[in-house]
C-alpha cells in the first residue's frame, strides 16, 4: 500500500519527501562495491555505538531514579523520573535509526504508556512519546496502525492544546501524509487544505511549515484529480 509514488518514511514534519536522486559519479565495479560495503559497515558501527551510548545513559538515569523518594524532595524525584523516560525515548530513537524497529517500538510504547500512567494522557511529554511511537510504526511500514495512532493523537492534541497549536497542526499533517501513502488522497487533500489555512494564520504564509503544507496540498490535489480515491 504505497500508492502515489515513493513511500513516506517520516510523517511527523508535515512533509512528503520527493523521489530520491542518484549522486553523480556513483559506485561502480569492484571498487564501488568495496566503498558501499565499507559505508554500510561504518554506518552499522556508528548505529551500534549510538545505541550503546543510549543504553549507558539509561543505566545512569535508572540509578538516579531508583533512589528512595524519602531521601529527596518530590520535585527532584519527579525530575529524575522525567530524565529516565527521556533516556528511554532517546534509546528508542537510536534503535529506530538503526532500523531495529521491533526494539524501537517496544521502547517507544513502554515510554508512552508509563508517561501516561504517571503524568496523564494530556501531558506534553506523553503526547510527544505517542507521536514518536506512531512515526516509528509508520517508518516500519505498519501504515494502517500508524493511521489509527495519528488519528487518536490528532484528536488528543486538539482537546489538550487547541486547534491552533503547532503540535496539533503537525499531527494533522502526519495523518494526512499517512493517508496519502495508502492512496486515500481526497482525505489527505482536505487535511492538508485545512493545515495550509491554519498555518498561514498561526505561522504566516512564508513559514517553512506553511510552505510544506502547501506543497503537500498540491501533491494530493494532483493525484486526487487523477482518480485518487477518498472515503
Amino acid at each position: 500500500n504505497r500508492a502515489g509514488g515513493r513511500a513516506v518514511r517520516e510523517a511527523s514534519d508535515g512533509t512528503i519527501p520527493g523521489a530520491g536522486s542518484d549522486r553523480p559519479g556513483g559506485s561502480s565495479g569492484i571498487d564501488g562495491i568495496r566503498r558501499d560495503n565499507m559505508s554500510r559497515a561504518t554506518s552499522g558501527t556508528a548505529a551500534n555505538s549510538r545505541i550503546q551510548r543510549r543504553l549507558d545513559e539509561l543505566d545512569a538515569a535508572r540509578a538516579a531514579d531508583a533512589a528512595s523518594p524519602v531521601e529527596r524532595p518530590a520535585a527532584q524525584h519527579r525530575l529524575a523520573t522525567q530524565h529516565r523516560l527521556a533516556a528511554q525515548h532517546r534509546l528508542a530513537h537510536a534503535y529506530r535509526a538503526a532500523r531495529r524497529f521491533d526494539e524501537a517500538v517496544e521502547w517507544f510504547s513502554a515510554t508512552a504508556v508509563e508517561s501516561e500512567r504517571i503524568y496523564g494522557a494530556n501531558d506534553a511529554a506523553t503526547l510527544r512519546y505517542r507521536s514518536s511511537l506512531a512515526n516509528c510504526h509508520y517508518a516500519a511500514g505498519h501504515t494502517d496502525r500508524a493511521i489509527d495512532m495519528f488519528t487518536e493523537l490528532f484528536s488528543a492534541r486538539l482537546d489538550a492544546l487547541g486547534a491552533d497549536h503547532p503540535d496539533t497542526l503537525r499531527s494533522r499533517g502526519s495523518l494526512a501524509n499517512a493517508l496519502h501513502a495508502v492512496g486515500r488522497y481526497r482525505e489527505a487533500q482536505e487535511l492538508h487544505r485545512q493545515n495550509v489555512g491554519d498555518r498561514e494564520d498561526v505561522l504566516g504564509p512564508e513559514h517553512p511549515s506553511t510552505e510544506a503544507s502547501r506543497r503537500n496540498l498540491e501533491r494530493s490535489t494532483g493525484v486526487a484529480g487523477d482518480g485518487g480515491r477518498g472515503t
